[in-house]
């Protein structure tokens, strides 16, 4: 092979990128990646395991919400009957809060009206919905890193292609690299001992190798000029060497090999990208959203830059060194047009937004009664009032800083909840009236009774 000429100049390029560590998942983050998975390969198979997701998960705790809608709703039809009674109070303790909120309690008593029935179901509720939000969260992140490290990794395949190993061809002209690894003195030493590193998912990691069980990194290649020069005059398509090829030094020529291999390993990182944005595109292939893993908004690209990126993973992976800029760049080299297309136009916040503040409207209507009898100045219907604003405001901020994956799950568990809401409502609220009908023929048949008896 001639290592003893290689090894004569410093004929060595750089070409690797580095991948990033992994994020960790817990138990939750493995369950959506198991149901997105379901839909790999498909068009917008990320919005479908959102929605998935989201109905699976509202459908298991959907007695908690029964319950709880059940409760708040009988609790407002209570407090409703108990108007007149209430109106009174109001009147005479309109000066003595304490004393009002004394008798208040009295008569719901009386009533069998309790303010707490529904507050276990619903704190459980919030409860689930922080630990989804904080599991979407994370594994944004993680599809987000996941998706460069492959990059990475096609990137490295690529350059791969041209690198002699010890089960090479040293015929084939085509094997024009030699990696270099550190002899243990800080000196770059070519070796052909080069078994590919893989990650859990067999596939092969840029950077690094594995000789002798034990991984090392590469340093760079060597180059062999002569073969490069016979592999390259044997393309077709392509210019020809510079005429005076021979007589340029090893810069140059480095310079030339360099750009060279680094055109088939852009490529292959662009493709594998391509190969895989139907995937996170919504709702279809090329259309609005490029990257459901990023907010749905003109204020993100759908491939960001390098500070968007360490931006968006830094909460999972941790701080992300800037040295890793420089491979980033490269990796997604040829994706300058993602890199200057929106990642979408607001839609999935205007959404979040308009559907919350449509919950609370029909939540603070269905506790009318509740809201304006509760306390003596009507402070509580206030409160609700701002509650009606500040929900929405909430959840278009989640939306706004966190995944468009994260923004269809809202929208699906908003929509959701306000269908079996309004359901819920309407058989509550049906079934009450009976039972105020019944008690009032028992009532009456009571009353005739005790005449006929009379």
């Amino acid at each position: 092979m001639g290592f003893f000429n290689l090894l004569a100049g410093q004929n060595i390029i750089d070409v690797a990128v580095d991948g990033i560590g992994a994020v960790e998942l817990k138990w939750i983050g493995y369950v959506i990646k198991w149901i997105f998975d379901l839909f790999s390969g498909m068009p917008g198979a990320i919005a479908l395991g959102a929605i998935v997701f989201t109905l699976a998960l509202k459908t298991l705790v959907l007695p908690l919400d029964v319950y709880s809608r059940v409760k708040m709703k009988k609790q407002s039809l209570l407090m409703g009957s108990m108007r007149e009674d209430m109106e009174k109070l109001q009147k005479q303790y309109a000066n003595d809060k304490n004393m009002y909120n004394q008798k208040v309690m009295e008569l719901q008593r009386a009533h069998g009206y309790n303010p707490l029935g529904a507050c276990l179901p619903t704190l459980i509720s919030l409860i689930i919905f922080m630990v989804v939000f904080s599991s979407f969260s994370q594994y944004s992140q993680y599809a987000n890193l996941n998706s460069y490290n492959q990059m990475t990794v096609k990137y490295s395949l690529a350059v791969q292609e041209y690198v002699l190993t010890s089960d090479g061809d040293e015929s084939d002209n085509s094997l024009f690299l030699i990696a270099a690894v550190e002899d243990g003195l800080n000196n770059p030493v070519p070796t052909t001992d080069l078994i590919r590193a893989k990650d859990g998912d067999g596939n092969y990691i840029g950077g690094f190798n594995d000789i002798n069980g034990e991984p090392v990194e590469i340093y760079g290649y060597y180059v062999d000029y002569a073969k490069f020069g016979e592999y390259y005059a044997g393309l077709s398509g392509v210019e020809e060497l510079p005429q005076n090829w021979s007589s340029l030094n090893e810069v140059e020529k480095n310079a030339f090999v360099k750009d060279y291999v680094r055109i088939g390993a852009r490529q292959a990182a662009a493709d594998y990208y391509h190969a895989h944005s139907a995937e996170t595109s919504f709702p279809a292939a090329n259309w609005w959203i490029g990257n459901v893993w990023y907010p749905d908004s003109m204020l993100n690209k759908e491939v960001p830059s390098f500070s968007g990126f360490r931006s968006a993973i830094s909460r999972a992976a941790g701080s992300i060194d800037a040295n890793y800029e420089e491979s980033y760049n490269e990796v997604t080299y040829n994706l300058q047009e993602e890199k200057n297309t929106y990642n979408g136009y607001f839609v999935l916040i205007v959404l979040a937004i308009g559907l919350m503040f449509l919950q609370q409207f029909i939540m603070m209507r269905s506790q009318k009664a509740a809201n304006e009898l509760s306390t003596v100045d009507g402070q509580a219907a206030t409160t609700n009032k701002v509650m009606m604003v500040m929900m929405p405001i909430i959840f278009g901020f989640f939306s706004f800083m966190y995944s468009a994956a994260f923004s269809i799950y809202m929208i699906v568990n908003t929509i959701y909840s306000l269908i079996s809401t309004l359901i819920i409502n309407k058989v509550v609220s049906v079934r009450f009236d009976d039972d105020l009908e019944k008690q009032a023929l028992n009532k009456a048949a009571g009353r005739a009774g005790r005449k006929r008896l009379k």
